[in-house]
């Protein structure tokens, strides 16, 4: 059956799904067709699988001198191995039908101190008699790490993994990890779309080919929560991957072939909205509700040394750059296990109405390190207080862009058979983890400022991490995604 050659759709290129694996020029920008005179059908089953690893430093703002600057405190790792399967059906001329459903098999995420600058120094080394001032601090441990000092942690950190042992994993003063999510898995998303080839330079030489695309990626997994009472009874939340969003989007792609070389450009928008199953939540006095939604595009070319036409054969190498711009909303964050279900975020989500003593959270916790659930009782049998609920963990993001650049092989084995395998390295701009704006001023009394414990405050918002001097960034993010597929074409 005949295959037409078009442009990788950059929404899969830009998510991980398969054709993210695959997308490079004309080879993933196929398009299945069918109803052709000597073409009545097009089927194309595919399998993918992708090794993902995330390293990132993790910075606190801090106060000093007047003014409000950015520190080290800890380093963010992830591994994430995925599987996905995709399926594409010719429905007619040039039109197509595609599902993909990518399977998270294992996504472990972990947090150091950061320990980065290779001959640290740390506060306990500064003494009346040495040399050492605090300026020259320059590595984190349990002593000056903002994380514990908040309690937003405990000092000797939390072991997801090992729920016997959950609290007492990271007792040594030397320890470099402090933290370990649970081992995820599961599923997020379906992905279905329709795809349409508004012109293919195989039947017109002339002009380039040109792919136009819909999408929308529908959640069905379970969504992540984060729960630290794991020792008696872990909720299935802990080991999901669903992030309760539905996304709808639109692609487009262009490419044109010159001999040895096929220069390629496509572009992508996604908006992304709160599931009917999320724990994206939604109170009054909340702005910002949704989670962030996506614009990107990408351009690069597909070389080819070697090509037999007759056979079906090809070898080619692919290079391009990639461009997203994440906007608009709350997210899974890289803070977000530290940040879910610690006492030092508890609080109501109905200011005006109902309140919490965090300071009472904190201190019973500070007690009892291994309680993972008494500083909400106490926090709510305090005096004035009674409304003390968990945090989720999901926060405000700022807008922030990602940059990438991948190398990939393909090789056409043959008329119905194609493999490839590759990299992507990426990266984020700097940006605020944790930036919730402090609510409605309009809603209660002076129309210009937002007045604590008062109608009007955003419910989400947690002084700790989102107050001007305390907020979380994320900087120094070094990300490469290893892939390979396997295609059939028939």
């Amino acid at each position: 059956m005949r295959i037409f050659r078009a442009l990788t759709p950059v929404f899969a290129l830009s998510l991980g799904a398969l054709w993210s694996g695959s997308a490079y020029a004309g080879e993933a920008t196929r398009i299945a067709t069918a109803a052709e005179e000597d073409n009545p059908f097009d089927f194309h089953f595919g399998a993918s699988y992708a090794f993902d690893y995330k390293k990132a430093a993790i910075l606190r703002e801090f106060t000093q001198d007047g003014g409000n600057r950015l520190g080290r405190d800890l380093m963010y790792y992830q591994q994430r191995q995925t599987v996905n399967v995709a399926m594409e059906i010719g429905i007619y001329r040039n039109l197509s039908l595609y599902v993909e459903l990518p399977v998270v098999v294992a996504d472990n995420r972990a947090y150091a101190f950061d320990k980065e600058s290779g001959d640290c120094v740390y506060p306990n080394d500064i003494t009346p008699t040495g040399s050492l001032t605090t300026s020259d601090i320059n590595c984190v441990d349990k002593t000056n790490s903002s994380t514990i000092r908040d309690g937003i942690i405990p000092r000797n950190g939390f072991d997801a993994r090992n729920p016997s042992s959950a609290y007492t994993e990271f007792t040594s003063e030397d320890t470099k990890r402090i933290f370990n999510g649970p081992t995820r898995k599961g599923i997020d998303q379906l992905h279905v779309g329709i795809k349409y080839g508004i012109l293919d330079q195989d039947k017109q030489p002339h002009l380039p080919t040109w792919i136009l695309g819909l999408e929308g990626r529908f959640a069905i997994g379970r969504p992540m929560e984060f729960s630290r009472n794991i020792a008696i009874d872990e909720p299935k939340s802990n080991t999901s991957v669903g992030r309760g969003t539905h996304e709808l989007g639109v692609w487009t792609a262009l490419s044109r072939r010159y001999r040895f070389l096929e220069p390629f450009f496509g572009a992508h928008w996604r908006y992304a909205f709160r599931a009917s199953n999320t724990t994206f939540q939604k109170f009054a006095d909340m702005d910002v509700t949704n989670p962030q939604s996506t614009t990107g595009l990408y351009v690069g070319a597909e070389f080819i040394p070697w090509e037999n036409k007759a056979k079906q054969q090809k070898f080619s190498i692919t290079l391009m750059g990639t461009a997203d711009l994440n906007y608009g909303g709350r997210a899974y964050s890289e803070v977000w296990e530290l940040l879910a279900d610690s006492p030092a975020l508890v609080g109501t989500y109905a200011p005006g109405a109902g309140e919490c003593n965090v300071q009472e959270a904190l201190a019973y916790a500070g007690s009892n390190p291994t309680d993972p659930v008494g500083f909400y009782d106490a926090a709510n049998a305090a005096p004035n207080s009674g409304d003390c609920r968990k945090f989720e963990g999901i926060t405000d993001v700022d807008d922030f862009a990602r940059f990438g650049l991948r190398a990939a092989m393909n090789f056409h084995l043959g008329k119905y058979a194609r493999l490839n395998f590759g990299a992507d390295v990426k990266t984020d701009t700097q940006h605020f983890l944790t930036n919730a704006n402090r609510g409605d001023p309009e809603a209660f009394g002076d129309p210009q400022i937002v007045e604590g414990d008062e109608v009007g405050v955003n419910p989400v918002r947690r002084d700790v991490v989102d107050n001007v001097g305390r907020r979380y960034a994320i900087s120094n993010v070094f990300n490469v995604v290893g892939f390979t597929n396997f295609l059939l074409t028939f």
